[in-house]
C-alpha cells in the first residue's frame, strides 16, 4: 500500500483511543478539568455505566464563550505555554487532547459560564464536528454531557465489559479522586442512584468515610506526615483486619495525582507483610507529595504512570511511613516470655531432644474446663483488642483445630498456626530487645549435613547466631551443635534439617534474618496431630491473644476461623 496521509477524522478517532479507553477514563478527564477550574463542587452522573450517558457537572472558573471552539481542539491548554513549564506543573492537564479525543468519538456537549459573564454559551460537537456557539442560561462553571460513547468505534464498543464493571470502574476513579481532594465535594449518580457522596468539609477522614463508608473508614490508620529529604507520605491504611481479596481499595497518589505505581504498592504490600494472610490486599490511601522537578508525569497519554527521579528512596519512604504507623498500633510490650517451671541442668539436653512442646502451653495455666480466656485490656493492641474476645475452650477437633465459645458464635483455632504466631512474635521481640534467649546444650549434637545444607548454614550463618543457633564445624559435612534458640521444644535434629531445607528453597521473609526467625518458628510449633488438654488449648489461646497480629500465621495463613451466630442459625434453618 502506497503511504498516504491520514484524513483529520481518522487521526481524532485514532489519537481518542489513547486518551480515552473506557467511560471511567472520560470521567477521569472531565473532572481533572473540574479541579483544574478550581470547582468547590462536582457531580457526575452515569447512565448504563457510562455508554449512553456521561454528565459531569461543577461551579468552577467556566470557559469564556470565545475560548470554547478551542477547548474541544487538540493540544489547545490554558495550562502551560512551553516545555519547560512541565517542571513546575501544578494541574492535572496540560496536553490539550482531554476534550477534543472525548468529542471525537461522541456527541459531547459543553455548556459553560464564567462568574462573571450574564448568561453562558453551549458548544454541540459531534463525533469530531463542533457546531456554533450558542447563548443559553446556565449556572457558573462548566456542564460537559457525553452521550453514545465509541458509537462511531464500533469495535472499541464491543471491547467495553458489562455496565456494572464499567460503572464500578467509574466509582474508583471518582473515590481516588476524591481522597486526592478532601475540600472538594463530589458526588456520583449510577442509573439516578447515589453511589458516592463525599462532604467537601477537607477532612480526610469524611472522604475515607464517602469511599469506603463509616464502619471501615474507623478502622483504618492515619499515616502521619512522614519525611524524608524532599519527600513526604501521608495518608490512611487500613488495620490487616480489613484487608480486601483484590488491590481495588487501595490508592496511590503521587502530588494529588492518582497513579499506577508497582513499585510504590508493592512497597505498601511488603510493610504488611507477616501481617496479612496470603491473598489479601490492603486498603486506603497513600499520598506521596515531592517536587514537581523529582517526578515525571509526561509518561503516558493517561496521566497514570508516573516516572521518578529516585524511584527507591521514594518507595523506601512509603515502606517507612507505612510499616511505623502500623507497628504503632501493636502493643509496646513483647509477648510474655516463656512461663515454664526452670529445668534442671541434667534434663536439659534430654528435653531439647524429646520433650512435647505442648507442655510449655499449659504448665503456667491449670485452670478449670469453664474457664474463660482473657487476655489483660492492657497488653492488647487495637488491632487485636476486639479482634479475639472473651473465649471459652470446648475441645479439639482432629488433633488440629480447637473448638471455642466467644460472644458471637464459633471459633475455630488452627493450633500449629497459632503456635507458629506466637514464636515469632517471641522471636522478633527479642531480637528488638536483649538479644534471643538459647538453651546451651550440656554435650554438642553432632549432625551430618547435605551439600546444600552444610553451603546453607554457611550463607546464613550470621543470622542463624543472632536467633539463638550455635553451630560449629566438626569435619567433612558434620557440625556441632551447641546451642539452640529457647523456642525450640522438639527433635534439635528435625528442627533444624527443616529450617535449613527451608532456607535452601528460598525460605519466606525479606531478610535472612527475617527468614530464619519465620522458618524456626514454623518447625517448632506444634503439630497438627498432636493432643492438647484444655488447659494447654487455653494457655495457647491465651498467648495468641497478646500477639500483634493473631489473625495470621507466618506464613500468612489464618489462625483462627469464625462461625458467627447468624450463620449458625442459617446453616441449621433457623434463620
Amino acid at each position: 500500500m502506497p503511504i498516504v496521509r491520514l484524513d483529520e477524522a481518522t487521526v481524532r478517532r485514532i489519537a481518542a483511543g489513547e486518551v480515552v479507553e473506557r467511560p471511567a477514563s472520560v470521567v477521569k478527564e472531565l473532572v481533572e478539568n473540574a479541579l483544574d477550574a478550581e470547582a468547590r463542587t462536582i457531580r457526575v452522573e452515569i447512565v448504563a455505566g457510562g455508554r449512553e450517558l456521561i454528565r459531569v457537572q461543577d461551579d468552577g472558573t467556566g470557559i469564556p464563550p470565545d475560548e470554547l471552539p478551542l477547548a474541544v481542539e487538540r493540544h489547545a491548554t490554558s495550562k502551560l505555554h512551553r516545555f519547560e513549564d512541565l517542571a513546575r506543573l501544578a494541574s492535572y492537564g496540560f496536553r490539550g487532547e482531554a476534550l477534543a479525543a472525548i468529542s471525537a468519538v461522541s456527541e459531547c456537549e459543553i455548556v459553560s459560564r464564567v462568574p462573571d459573564a450574564p448568561y453562558g454559551a453551549r458548544l454541540l460537537v459531534r463525533y469530531g464536528r463542533p457546531g456554533r456557539v450558542e447563548p443559553i442560561g446556565a449556572a457558573p462553571g462548566t456542564v460537559v454531557t457525553v452521550r453514545d460513547l465509541f458509537a462511531n468505534v464500533p469495535a472499541r464498543r464491543r471491547f467495553l465489559r458489562q455496565e456494572a464493571t464499567e460503572a464500578a470502574l467509574i466509582q474508583r476513579t471518582l473515590a481516588a479522586l476524591a481522597l486526592a481532594h478532601p475540600e472538594v465535594r463530589f458526588e456520583l449518580t449510577n442509573d439516578g442512584r447515589t453511589v458516592l457522596a463525599t462532604s467537601g468539609s477537607g477532612d480526610l477522614l469524611d472522604a475515607l468515610i464517602g469511599v469506603y463508608g463509616a464502619e471501615t473508614a474507623t478502622q483504618l490508620l492515619r499515616l502521619e506526615e512522614y519525611r524524608a529529604g524532599e519527600i513526604v507520605v501521608q495518608g490512611a491504611v487500613g488495620l490487616p483486619r480489613v484487608s480486601r481479596p483484590n488491590r481495588q481499595a487501595l490508592f496511590v497518589l503521587v502530588n494529588q495525582r492518582w497513579v499506577e505505581s508497582r513499585t510504590l504498592v508493592a512497597a505498601i504490600e511488603q510493610a504488611y507483610h507477616t501481617l496479612l494472610m496470603v491473598g489479601r490486599y490492603p486498603i486506603g490511601v497513600v499520598a506521596v507529595s515531592l517536587p514537581g522537578d523529582r517526578v515525571d508525569v509526561n509518561v503516558h497519554p493517561t496521566k497514570r504512570e508516573v516516572r521518578f527521579a529516585d524511584e527507591r528512596a521514594v518507595a523506601a519512604a512509603v515502606y517507612e511511613a507505612v510499616r511505623r504507623t502500623l507497628l504503632a498500633h501493636v502493643p509496646e510490650n513483647p509477648p510474655p516470655p516463656v512461663t515454664f517451671s526452670p529445668l534442671s541442668p541434667s534434663v536439659v539436653q534430654r528435653r531439647l531432644q524429646v520433650a512435647d512442646p505442648t507442655r510449655e502451653l499449659g504448665s503456667s495455666r491449670p485452670g478449670t474446663p469453664e474457664e474463660l480466656v482473657d487476655a489483660p485490656s492492657s497488653t492488647r493492641s487495637a488491632d487485636s483488642a476486639n479482634w479475639l474476645p472473651v473465649l471459652r475452650v470446648l475441645g479439639q477437633v482432629r488433633q488440629a483445630y480447637i473448638i471455642a465459645e466467644g460472644p458471637d458464635g464459633m471459633y475455630l483455632i488452627d493450633q500449629h498456626a497459632a503456635h507458629e504466631r506466637i514464636l515469632l512474635d517471641r522471636l522478633l521481640a527479642q531480637l528488638e530487645a536483649r538479644g534471643v534467649e538459647q538453651q546451651t546444650l550440656l554435650e554438642p549434637l553432632v549432625l551430618e549435613l547435605s551439600p546444600v545444607q552444610l553451603a546453607t548454614v554457611e550463607r546464613y550463618r550470621d543470622a542463624l547466631v543472632q536467633l539463638g543457633w550455635e553451630l560449629e564445624p566438626f569435619g567433612g559435612a558434620a557440625v556441632a551443635v551447641r546451642a539452640v534458640p529457647a523456642v525450640v521444644q522438639r527433635s534439635i535434629e528435625q528442627v533444624l534439617i527443616a529450617v535449613l531445607d527451608d532456607l535452601a528453597a528460598g525460605g519466606r521473609g525479606t531478610t535472612p534474618l527475617e527468614r530464619v526467625a519465620i522458618s524456626t518458628a514454623c518447625h517448632s510449633a506444634i503439630r497438627s496431630g498432636q493432643e492438647l488438654s484444655l488447659p494447654e488449648m487455653r494457655e495457647l489461646i491465651r498467648q495468641l491473644e497478646q500477639c500483634r497480629v493473631p489473625n495470621a500465621c507466618a506464613h500468612g495463613r489464618p489462625t483462627v476461623v469464625h462461625l458467627s451466630t447468624e450463620e449458625l442459625e442459617r446453616q441449621f434453618s433457623r434463620r
